[in-house]
């Protein structure tokens, strides 16, 4: 029997060469007419001949042929006489017909390159397998990648690894200065049969090159969703702020920060490269994803649920940044943009004295802030002499026209081979970006600025609105100034199955925003009613006269301008080194980093300007006051440096068809942070003038230059606490874990496991001022040290294109340490200062149920409801004070729980016609719904399990009840075209003890669009056109404190308890009730970037 298979074989072989080689010198009879496509032409004749064609239709699409009829001539003669008279050459090899567009340097064919990924049925790289192709050999890594430069042809690739099928892929092409980058899937060998199969791919359908990135999408252990390199480069995007809308289920907010199931910045953790990233905003937990340049990025992953060896803490989602180290390919990348905001390009700016390195975010020392200083009162000669050595100006506002937005990035990659398929290489990026943007305040009434409405006492009789609005603004701008300069530098190096990472990254943002409000509140120079201050609004923008009386014009309640301005800098320096093994049976992976932060506020500088009403005029004028902490400066230094380290071991076990992976591990972090805060404030010699203020008429600067510190005159005192004390803490980190991953054929699927964390926290020192009657900082509560997390996700797959998942996971979310501090701080847009109050973890409960359907490559239809119950969620709960003033306090409720459903569509329109423009045009959309209730404390000073509580239906803090994305994307060869619509529901910016002291943002939607186009022969050079807020559309924040202003009597219960809504309003936005605490503009933004590749 085997010498007859032997037979036939040798038979098909002579036929197969015989048939070839009567090709070669074949001749042939063929016409076409002239005007025809070229393309047409070509593919006619490879149908007549039996021959094969590589050819880039970019290039050749607009070409025309002239008439042709070849008489029974040779093949290549009658090739000749198709491209006579036109740009191209072509060359005959085999049975293979190769056409170039002719450029300047063209006389033969040159090299492409492939490269790709291998993955194994459930995603997870594998490694060592031997990728042939055109003769030429190559090994993959630890990752699973490969890259092999050849010559431009159409070829048959081969992937061969021990105990998997032997994979096979025809006709893959290869174009001359392109890299064909493919993903496979390979196939474990069934034990039952005794001889490996060959899997054969034919043709080269991008469903089936890429079939791998398909595989980590469908069959990750936890539902999650992602982006790859390949994905990232058909983007117009130049950062990850802009790219992670693109991802399903996902929002951004300025394109920067996230919002996972319409859940906000805190209940989400990101990380890069493993390590959770830090807060790169001091006061609130953010990170801005737009300091992540796209060309160093790998891959991002967007976990919804959780597994064992995940060290992440989130009820949202787990952000995962992936960087490259060697890359598959040499790079260059060089990309200069320039960005037009309609609001503030070339319009009048604001900004304090500027330094001569602002532009690149370092200072030269104009903020240099006298440090050492102790406290003295006028009544000590060293208090003039400390007040003399603050010599810079950092009150005067100076205008100036606001310049182009500015970007330049380099990228660098390199790749090296060494022997034996060894390699290593590095890849860096550099970014210098500044932007110079406005924030139009149309009108803000948070904290003590008057409110425009007014609830009436006597609606109720006289059959009245309850509620009468006025017609006044307290309005300004808030001017922003961001330089950032970023850098990354990573070096890999590849060992046979050792791989070795250094990674680093550097991130320095200089923030500069300066705030200016005019407006009216019941406490300067005026009645504090909103009759009055619509009165004394209409003289003092318009000059109408009250009653053309000149006489009220003295009793006209003044309004003041509040000057906020905060110059932050901020510095981001991770480094971290890794390695991966495989040892027989066993995958070895390690990792230890260093993660610093610093965030340095400098000289901020905060002061009210006066007005006085004197005949027809408006005099401005400053003053100085003993009993009033309105005219400061400060400086605050917050340092935190994180080490993480760990390793984790991975085997695997097979029983038949019974699949399984054990991996254990520890994972670890030590962390310690610093927070000092100095403030002084302008003070009076009363001692020489005999009165507690004074009034400082004329410039600033002329006040401050240093001549009015000496008797008699002003200088900056401070108090004990500012020079003394400061906030120290450290926390130690030590986790365990184990996670068993049982499959079972390709139908069944669980991973599940569990991790222990022991966490402690240490208050070494704090910085608390004992005269701040708001300050109900109280010795640290101690956490449980030991948490134990559970984790199970569950996966059926009924077709190889279906899934239906099941996951359950807990979650401990820390308080960190910015949430911890004792001193507040005052935030000049929420017009309010930010407490810390004694804060335990939020632990969370998630359950998870979705089906997933993947009809292609890129698409997906899911649907899903999940259910979180989260004890002790920190939320952020406003308060007003008998005085007016807004405060914000971090703490936690008791309990929360959230029901949601989601929805997820990405769908390529190319079933409407193949081989057409809707080939290259997707459409995508994600849904989600939360319903939300949560328990709250009565009293923010008692959060005892004990301790009285009430239930409110609403979401959390910086939480929507909805969120939904629209996109629709053309991705051609050349041109490019994006289109995004992302909306929310009502956030809650601010939960309140009473409805006074919350804050919502109504529904707000953003819509923005972007072109590209890649010009030159090899598509290397792109422009692209973007466009950002499109509509402009309003930004307003509102509470319900009129709708609820009817008593239903009772003492004991809360404002929310004793209250219930006026006639015809909701506990949404009523138009003619409630009050608008803020309203603005941010303009509309245009970029224009060219990116160069080389």
């Amino acid at each position: 029997m085997k010498s007859v298979k032997c037979g036939f074989t040798i038979a098909a072989l002579f036929l197969t060469v015989t048939i070839e080689a009567q090709e070669l010198v074949q001749k042939v009879s063929f016409s076409a007419p002239g005007g025809k496509p070229l393309i047409e032409v070509l593919e006619e004749f490879a149908g007549k001949t039996r021959m094969r064609l590589v050819y880039s239709k970019a290039d050749i699409k607009e070409l025309k042929v002239k008439s042709i009829k070849c008489d029974n001539i040779p093949v290549n003669a009658c090739l000749k006489d198709i491209t006579s008279g036109l740009p191209i050459v072509h060359r005959l090899r085999g049975d293979l017909i190769s056409i170039k567009y002719q450029g300047s340097d063209v006389s033969a064919l040159g090299d492409g390159r492939v490269s790709g990924k291998i993955v194994d049925e459930i995603g997870n790289p594998v490694i060592s397998a031997d990728v042939s192709i055109a003769g030429k050999n190559a090994v993959t890594d630890s990752n699973g990648d490969f890259s092999i430069e050849i010559p431009s042809g159409i070829y048959t690739l081969i992937v061969k690894v021990p105990k998997y099928n032997v994979l096979r892929v025809e006709k893959l092409s290869i174009v001359n200065n392109e890299t064909n980058t493919v993903s496979f899937v390979m196939r474990s060998a069934s034990d039952k049969i005794a001889s490996i199969k060959e899997v054969v791919i034919t043709g080269t359908r991008k469903a089936d090159t890429q079939a791998g990135l398909l595989a980590l999408q469908k069959k990750a252990a936890q539902m999650s969703d992602g982006i790859s390199a390949e994905q990232i480069s058909k983007t117009p995007d130049n950062d990850l702020g802009g790219t992670l809308k693109r991802i399903t289920g996902i929002t951004t907010i300025d394109n920067k920060y996230v919002v996972v199931r319409s859940m906000g910045e805190r209940w989400n953790t990101a990380a890069m490269d493993g390590i959770n990233l830090p807060s790169t905003e001091a006061y609130n937990q953010n990170f801005s994803f737009d300091i992540i340049p796209n060309s160093m990025v790998e891959s991002v992953i967007v976990s919804k649920t959780a597994t064992p060896d995940m060290n992440a803490s989130f009820a949202g989602g787990f952000v995962e940044v992936k960087t490259k180290d060697i890359p598959n390919e040499n790079f260059t990348t060089v990309t200069m943009g320039a960005s037009y905001n309609d609001q503030t390009t070339f319009k009048e700016f604001l900004t304090r004295k500027r330094g001569k390195y602002d532009y690149f975010g370092y200072d030269d020392g104009t903020r240099d802030f006298p440090m050492g200083l102790k406290f003295t009162n006028w009544e000590n000669p060293l208090f003039f002499e400390q007040s003399r050595q603050f010599k810079n100006d950092n009150f005067t506002n100076y205008a100036t026209k606001a310049d182009m937005g500015s970007n330049f990035q380099i990228a660098l990659g390199r790749n090296y081979k060494l022997k034996n398929n060894s390699k290593w290489g590095f890849a860096g990026a550099l970014i210098v970006r500044n932007e110079q943007n406005k924030l139009e305040i149309d009108h803000t009434g948070r904290g003590n600025w008057l409110d425009t409405s007014y609830l009436l006492s006597d609606w109720q009789t006289t059959g009245s609105n309850p509620v009468e609005f006025y017609n006044f603004k307290n309005q300004g701008a808030s001017y922003n100034y961001n330089s950032t300069v970023a850098g990354m530098l990573n070096f890999g190096l590849q060992l046979g199955k050792n791989r070795f990472s250094f990674r680093n990254s550097y991130t320095h943002i200089y923030d500069n925003t300066l705030t200016r409000i005019t407006g009216w509140n019941e406490y300067t120079s005026g009645s504090g009613l909103p009759a009055n201050a619509e009165l004394a609004y209409n003289y003092f923008y318009n000059g109408i006269v009250p009653n053309n009386d000149p006489e009220q014009i003295k009793t006209l309640d003044r309004p003041y301008t509040n000057n906020a301005n905060y110059p932050i800098y901020q510095t981001l320096l991770q480094n971290k080194i890794e390695g991966s093994h495989k040892i027989g049976n066993v995958a070895v992976d390690w990792f230890a980093a260093r993660t610093g932060v610093a965030s340095d506020t400098k000289d901020y500088t905060l002061h009210n300007t006066l007005y006085n009403f004197i005949g027809n005029e408006i005099i401005a004028y400053h003053e100085a006051n003993n009993s009033s902490s309105d005219f400061a400066r400060g400086y605050i230094e917050n340092k935190e440096t994180d080490y993480n380290y760990g390793a984790s071991f991975k085997w695997g076990k097979d029983l038949g068809d019974f699949k399984n992976d054990i991996k254990a591990g520890y994972a670890g972090v030590s962390k310690s942070n610093t927070n000092f805060q100095q403030k002084f404030l302008l003070r009076v010699d009363e001692k020489v003038t005999g009165s507690n203020l004074m009034a400082l008429q004329g410039a600033l600067s002329e006040w401050l230059d240093g001549s009015h510190y000496v008797p008699g005159g002003i200088g900056w005192q401070t108090r004990p606490l500012y020079t003394d004390e400061r906030y120290k803490g450290k926390v130690e980190q030590h986790a365990g874990f184990i996670m068993f991953d049982n499959r079972w054929k390709s139908k069944f699927r669980l991973v599940w496991g569990l991790r222990a964390e022991y966490f402690k926290y240490e208050l070494i020192s704090q910085q608390l001022d004992p005269n701040d009657p708001q300050n109900v900082y109280k010795e640290a509560v101690e956490d449980k040290p030991w948490q134990f997390m559970p984790s199970a996700n569950f996966t059926y797959s009924p077709t190889s294109k279906t899934n239906v998942r099941l996951a359950y996971n807990r979650m401990v979310i820390r308080p960190q340490f910015n949430e911890r501090t004792g001193l507040p701080y005052f935030d000049p847009i929420a017009n309010g200062l930010i407490h810390n109050t004694e804060m335990v973890s939020s632990v969370v409960n998630n359950y998870d149920f979705k089906l997933e359907w993947f009809p292609g490559l890129g698409e997906i239809f899911s649907v899903g409801l999940y259910y979180k119950n989260i004890d002790r969620p920190i939320e952020r709960e406003g308060y007003i004070s008998n005085e007016g003033n807004l405060h914000l306090y971090n703490g936690n409720s008791k309990n929360a729980e959230l029901k949601g459903f989601e929805a997820e569509i990405r769908k390529n329109l190319g079933f409407i016609t193949a081989d057409s423009f809707f080939e290259k045009l997707f459409i995508s959309g994600n849904f989600t719904y939360n319903d939300t209730k949560v328990i709250s404390f009565k009293d923010r000073t008692k959060t005892t399990d004990l301790d009285d509580t009430y239930e409110v239906d609403r979401p959390l803090y910086g939480q929507t009840p909805y969120a939904y994305n629209l996109g629709l994307m053309y991705d051609g060869e050349r041109l490019g075209i994006s289109l995004l619509y992302n909306a929310k529901g009502e956030q809650y910016i601010t939960v309140g003890y009473g409805y006074n002291g919350e804050e919502i943002q109504r529904p707000y939607a953003v819509a923005d669009a972007q072109l590209s186009y890649k010009f030159l022969r090899n598509r290397n050079l792109e422009v692209k056109f973007n466009a950002r807020n499109l509509f402009n559309r309003v930004k307003e924040f509102y509470n319900n404190f009129n709708s609820y202003s009817v008593s239903k009597g009772g003492s004991s219960q809360t404002e929310r308890e004793m209250l219930e809504l006026l006639p015809g309003a909701t506990d949404k936005y009523d138009k003619n009730i409630d009050k608008i605490l803020f309203r603005a503009y941010s303009g509309r933004i245009f970029g224009v970037s060219v990116n160069y590749t080389f």
